[in-house]
């Protein structure tokens, strides 16, 4: 960043100057040059602007007082969506310009070791939504108004500079009224990329489900949509970055009918309420969720239900949160009347694929699910879903990164100037580029075993690559050999690292807070394969990222008891299994709370497991939260990621507020078979046992039966709750006392909890730790890709790496 230097301010009027400026960070498609076109004026100073390569560059000449002056306001004044990352200035010999000028881009940027960055898209601004309700405005009604501060940008982005023949719009001529527009500096619209009205930008059609043209007539196809979405009409609509599903919010009837067609019967569906004021009705709204709201990012917040519910129970049925975003689009302005104050507005997608973007997929796909279609002519280059936050004490938590977040630029202290491709994970996959010494991460791409996920997110790869102007010399990759990410990296040319899936949670959280220095990693979820071949998901880390610390290298101190699974990826869906698992390895007979499951099934189980058939050993706190929601809320079955662990959180007295009540348990100390490398001596490492606490729960459960006073399934989860909290912290405390470190990072998905969160940094402050965690970055697996081009840098700087084979810096 650009700081200004204490030259003498008595300096003589014809004390002249220039310089070349070069300026990175998101800095194109965000109105920049025009900004500093009419900042350059405005202080009298002359020469050029330019968008090149992915960067801003220009020549300004004049007084010196005037450059520092301008300088100064570019850097602590920019335009909003902007964020500089650097300014980078070059004396020159002095030149005389004529004027100050925005000239024409190039591809190529005039110093090519300056990193690139990608606008995301932004939500439409105040400005452009009352020209869209102003009768006497020429775009009234027209559902594609945007300026130079807002409007679509990542999504319609073919390369970078970001000028408009390099995105879609270049298939949209400007008429003379934009041209003027887009010419004259007076103009907001001055530069707009984008700039469009009826006469010469995209237009919208509806059509019925088999793809017909309906003709509406002199009625505006949005009001035709408005009136069928009135009358209980599932509708897929073509928005910024994908398709979308919507149905009035009010109907229970459409509802039921999209959860049916959509093969969606519980996971909770988004609402879009017409304005601020419709959310506070259906939602308590706190400050910081409102500035959430109200972000250009327009995000999915997760907000607590008012009660009583003005919107039917089945949006969001078992769990007191509701998905809500505010209109971010004109079209979505448009759709909303006083009659139609809430519309459901989900991803256009068959449940468990990736959202659709091209009309011809999404009529082919889409056509049994909804009634009609309202599809645009604008391309969408890069589909981008929408994005969801939760705010917890006053911060922003990013659960799915994606429009308006994605892609995102995160500095590295790796000091290292390989490029490197991170794959990321299975589950909820995104990709992170190591680029110039900026981790680039992507938006989420979905789960990489469906196909169509796949081979979407081997189209995002090539895309970064091409924007970025990269060639990764480096692939960091799962330790999984079945994922199709490691399998893809395995057949490149290029050397891999494979990154052991908790270890990159762990790097992901210390990167995202530039901490450098030794730490205790607490990471929780609910799958990876460990480096001893187990499924690990309850771990206790030590080690750095930096050179202040133990140089990369990781240790695995600690974890909860293995237990035998069986199923397979069927006991995610099934978490009756893992409760099956659990109390056969406790020696406990299961009939008794598993009721509702077939004792035939439950027999199969416990029969596979005595003769190790699809078995597999798990410290999952993933799986031991399944087995908990199983046994206390009688979830056997689950239709969408995590469902049980959010039942049970959302059961949860709340009454019971404190870590005062708990179930017992015990922590084992045992000897490791490795040997640590710097003491030459077998550590110990510590395990939490289960069954002390599953015995407790059983007990409680027994007792609530029995008509015993306070075993209710709110309680009993509270009570589990306070004792992974107070058994975390007190092996935190252990692995404190022989290792001297105060500082702690929680990374996994299983830290969505907010109720585990927000206890664990309570209890952890109490005891005089230092707490990190997610809030940029998803804690869930959305953040692994971060985490491996981070630990992939430290590790080739230090040489702790086997190109090819095996990682040698997290030891089991």
């Amino acid at each position: 960043m650009y700081e200004p230097k204490n030259e003498p301010m008595n300096e003589p009027m014809y004390d002249l100057a220039s310089y070349t400026v070069y300026i990175t960070g998101i800095v194109q498609g965000v109105g920049m040059r025009p900004y500093i076109f009419k900042t350059a004026e405005h202080l009298g100073l002359r020469g050029w602007v330019s968008n090149q390569g992915s960067g801003v560059v220009m020549e300004i000449a004049g007084r010196r007082i005037s450059i520092r002056e301008f300088l100064k306001v570019l850097s602590e004044n920019p335009p909003a969506g902007a964020k500089i990352n650097r300014i980078k200035i070059k004396p020159q010999c002095y030149g005389e310009y004529p004027n100050f000028s925005i000239i024409t881009s190039s591809s190529d940027s005039s110093d090519n070791q300056l990193p690139g960055f990608i606008p995301p898209d932004t939500a439409i601004c105040d400005q452009c939504i009352k020209e869209i309700s102003d009768q006497t405005n020429r775009r009234y009604l027209y559902p594609f108004t945007n300026c130079t501060t807002c409007g679509p940008r990542y999504s319609i982005i073919k390369t970078l500079p970001y000028d408009r023949v390099n995105t879609s719009m270049a298939a949209f001529e400007m008429c003379p009224a934009c041209r003027s527009e887009y010419e004259s500096p007076d103009n907001r619209r001055f530069h707009a990329q984008s700039n469009c009205c009826p006469d010469c930008g995209p237009k919208l059609t509806l059509f019925d489900s088999k793809g017909k043209q309906l003709d509406s007539g002199s009625i505006h196809p949005v009001a035709a949509a408005r009136q069928l979405l009135r009358d209980g009409r599932l509708i897929g609509i073509k928005g910024l970055g994908g398709y979308h599903i919507a149905c009035n919010a009010q109907d229970e009837k459409a509802i039921d009918l999209l959860r049916k067609r959509k093969r969606r019967p519980e996971k909770p569906l988004a609402v879009m309420p017409a304005s601020l004021e419709a959310a506070r009705l259906i939602c308590r709204v706190t400050d910081k969720e409102e500035e959430t709201l109200t972000s250009i990012q327009r995000p999915i917040v997760l907000l607590k239900k008012r009660f009583p519910e003005i919107l039917p129970k089945n949006i969001a049925p078992g769990i007191n949160r509701l998905g809500v975003m505010l209109p971010y689009t004109p079209l979505h302005h448009l759709l909303f009347q006083e009659d139609l104050p809430y519309l459901i507005m989900t991803s256009g997608n068959v449940s468990g694929m990736p959202i659709c973007y091209q009309d011809g997929a999404a009529l082919a796909e889409l056509r049994d699910i909804v009634d009609f279609f309202l599809i645009h002519d604008r391309e969408i280059l890069t589909p981008i879903d929408d994005s969801v936050v939760w705010i917890i004490d006053e911060e922003v938590m990013v659960s799915r990164s994606a429009r308006g977040y994605a892609p995102s630029a995160l500095q590295i202290n790796s000091d290292s100037e390989c490029e490197i491709m991170a794959m990321g994970a299975e589950q909820k996959s995104s990709l992170c580029l190591l680029h110039l010494g900026f981790a680039h991460a992507t938006q989420y791409l979905g789960n990489l075993d469906d196909m169509n996920s796949y081979q979407e997110y081997l189209q995002v790869m090539k895309n970064m690559q091409v924007l970025l102007g990269a060639e990764p010399q480096f692939i960091a990759h799962d330790l999984h050999p079945g994922y199709l990410s490691t399998q893809w990296a395995m057949k490149q040319s290029a050397a891999k690292i494979p990154i052991q899936h908790h270890h990159a949670h762990m790097a992901a959280c210390m990167a995202e807070n530039s901490l450098t220095e030794d730490a205790i990693g607490i990471i929780y979820d609910g799958t990876g394969l460990g480096t001893d071949g187990a499924i690990w998901g309850g771990e206790f880390l030590v080690g750095s990222i930096g050179s202040k610390g133990s140089k990369g290298k990781f240790a695995r101190v600690g974890h909860w008891k293995y237990v035998t699974l069986q199923g397979g990826d069927s006991a995610v869906k099934e978490p009756w299994k893992s409760a099956a698992s659990y109390l056969y390895a406790m020696g406990v007979e299961s009939k008794e709370y598993l009721a509702s499951v077939s004792s035939l099934k439950v027999k199969m189980i416990e029969s596979a497991i005595s003769n190790n058939i699809n078995c597999f050993q798990s410290s999952s706190m993933g799986r031991l939260f399944d087995c908990a929601a199983a046994l206390v809320m009688g979830k056997t079955h689950i239709t969408y990621d995590a469902q049980a662990a959010i039942e049970l959180e959302n059961a949860i007295a709340a009454e019971v507020t404190d870590l005062t009540d708990f179930y017992p348990y015990f922590i084992d100390e045992k000897i490791d078979e490795e040997i640590d490398e710097k003491t030459d001596k077998k550590e110990e490492k510590l395990e939490i046992g289960y069954k002390e606490i599953l015995s407790g729960i059983l007990s409680d459960i027994k007792g609530g039966k029995e008509g015993k006073e306070g075993k209710t399934p709110g309680y009993i989860s509270a009570k589990f709750h306070n004792t992974v909290c107070a058994a975390t912290i007190d092996c935190v405390c252990k692995i404190r006392k022989k290792r001297g470190i105060n500082n702690v990072v929680l990374s996994g998905g299983v830290f969505e909890n907010t109720y585990l969160l927000r206890n664990l940094k309570v209890g952890l402050k109490e005891r005089g730790f230092r707490t990190y965690y997610h809030r940029k970055i998803p804690t869930n697996d959305g953040g692994i890709a971060l985490g491996q081009a981070v630990a992939a840098a430290h590790m080739i700087k230090e040489g702790n790496y086997v190109p090819g084979g095996s990682s040698k810096n997290c030891q089991d």
